[in-house]
């Protein structure tokens, strides 16, 4: 009974920890028309980096107005109030706190977390779906008729709908990644230009380390060995993917997704032979990343790599437009920098290579969903009008504007002009699959455990390969029959390619 004591007190803490409210901020003055000394359930809110207090890439002033966008709204609303709750641990992690709340009913009522997190939940009634919301106006944007129609990219909204087919959030803004560069540092170390292939990065790579600098820095180990590999496979796959997609993006996404695998997608072609030891693309994919992780520093996990870059040590950090805040307020930056991209991988470097640009990762940034919290007060009708505020160009580019990270995904809210490198970066094609998020709970983790190990030298290729198949095959047995994965329904289509597909594993035996 002991052993169980730490346990159970970690869950009440955990549940406890939901009745009350983080952040600078909790908006707690009285709402407009309410009596004086009344209690007014309020409805809790979670922005994110957004949310009043919170100070985005850990430098700058706090930022404020969704404060004064609150209070703003319920000037509007007599009698409503909104309170912001900072949520642990959501966005693209496990979000186990959250899980904890929405359990027990008490979760916030409108949250950040990242759809694909989302979506292995939705069977369980914690998100409310947004379809029938999205069809109506927006009463605070003047002549919409279609609240779907405000977004500026749509097929990115659309693309997170859950594979119920169902909407549960939306995207008001976007994230994306690129190559800071010291343009100053690589002019001294005989470098005048980004590279364009692999093969052009891996030359000035060896050449800069051959003056006894490291060439490039990622702004955590997740970034490079993550969001890393799902741009190689997407490159190394290219060719093949019309084929491997066996349930085709809907039409009001395909424009943003293209043929994007989705995790059932992606089990199925596992018990195909694909993502294994028989699969030669798969290997390569794992080779080169191993070989691109040479080229940056020995110690990720535990440092700020990017003050490597910062401070003039390192030339090019991967890192997100999070960064762009810290380079346009640091007052101690002295050189002058620019934005690139990931090199295109060539048939130089490996055979299956496509020659197409690298695609992109990032996508949308905060994704506000609803849960079931709204249901359990009643006020699910003040949590959508609040949604649709926030949504409006005026809101956006308030908070866009202030935070200085995200770009606007609203029409005609502006974007701030340090963001511009990014919106360009943006413009390309999709990933084929995100990996880790597509995978839940323990296998996600034994991946990421892996996969550092492996990169870290602490296992061959062939080992790593091994464990991850285990892996994958455990993974692919616990989901298989859930309803959303329907394999019986993918056999039709398998059949179609099946002669194109096997030879891809078959070749490699």
């Amino acid at each position: 009974m002991l052993t169980r004591l730490p346990i159970i007190l970690l869950i009440s803490n955990l549940i406890l920890s939901g009745c009350g409210e983080s952040g600078k901020s909790e908006n707690s003055k009285p709402a407009p028309g309410s009596a004086p000394g009344s209690t007014i359930r309020p409805i809790k809110v979670d922005l994110n980096v957004y949310t009043p207090g919170t100070i985005p890439s850990g430098i700058g002033k706090p930022v404020e107005q969704a404060d004064h966008l609150a209070h703003e709204w319920e000037e509007l609303h007599p009698g409503k109030k909104i309170l912001y709750q900072q949520v642990v641990s959501t966005g693209g992690g496990e979000g186990e706190w959250l899980k904890t709340q929405l359990i027990g009913g008490i979760a916030p009522e409108i949250i950040h977390q990242n759809a694909e997190i989302a979506w292995q939940d939705v069977d369980k009634g914690w998100y409310i779906p947004l379809d029938e919301y999205m069809e109506k106006p927006n009463p605070y944007i003047p002549g919409n008729q279609r609240w779907i129609e405000s977004f500026k990219n749509q097929d990115l909204v659309n693309a997170k709908k859950a594979p119920d087919g169902k909407l549960y959030c939306i995207s008001i803004d976007i994230v994306e990644t690129g190559l800071y560069y010291n343009k100053d540092m690589l002019r001294s170390l005989g470098v005048d230009s980004m590279p364009r292939t692999w093969t052009e990065m891996e030359t000035q790579f060896k050449k800069i380390r051959e003056q006894g600098v490291t060439p490039m820095t990622t702004a955590i180990m997740g970034l490079g060995s993550d969001w890393g590999q799902d741009i190689l496979f997407e490159m190394i796959y290219h060719d093949i993917l019309p084929d491997m997609d066996l349930v085709p993006s809907s039409a009001d996404s395909v424009g943003y997704l293209g043929h994007y695998l989705e995790p059932r997608e992606a089990g199925y072609l596992f018990t195909k032979g694909f993502f294994t030891r028989r699969d030669p693309r798969w290997r390569e994919m794992n080779r080169i990343l191993y070989e691109w992780r040479q080229h940056w520093p020995m110690e990720l996990k535990n440092s700020d790599t990017a003050r490597l870059f910062l401070t003039g040590r390192i030339p090019i950090l991967w890192d997100s437009s999070f960064l762009i805040r810290r380079l346009a307020t640091d007052p101690y930056l002295n050189f002058e920098w620019g934005v690139a991209y990931i090199p295109t991988l060539t048939t130089e470097t490996c055979r299956y290579a496509s020659g197409t640009p690298a695609t992109v990762i990032g996508g949308a940034a905060i994704q506000l969903h609803i849960t079931n919290s709204a249901r359990i007060n009643n006020n699910l009708e003040d949590c959508i009008d609040f949604l649709m505020y926030l949504s409006t160009p005026q809101a956006v580019e308030r908070l866009a504007s202030e935070a200085l990270i995200f770009i606007p995904n609203i029409k005609g809210a502006e974007m701030s002009p340090e963001l511009k490198p990014f919106d360009e970066i943006f413009q390309r094609r999709y990933c084929a699959i995100k990996w880790l998020e597509s995978m839940s709970g323990q296998y996600k983790k034994q991946w990421r455990r892996m996969l550092d190990l492996y990169l870290n030298d602490g296992m061959s290729l062939d080992e790593f390969l091994k464990v991850l198949e285990d892996n994958f095959r455990a993974w692919v047995e616990e989901h298989r029959n859930e309803p959303g994965w329907d394999f019986a329904g993918m056999d039709p289509v398998w059949q179609e390619h099946k002669d194109r597909l096997q030879k891809e594993i078959e070749q490699s035996l």
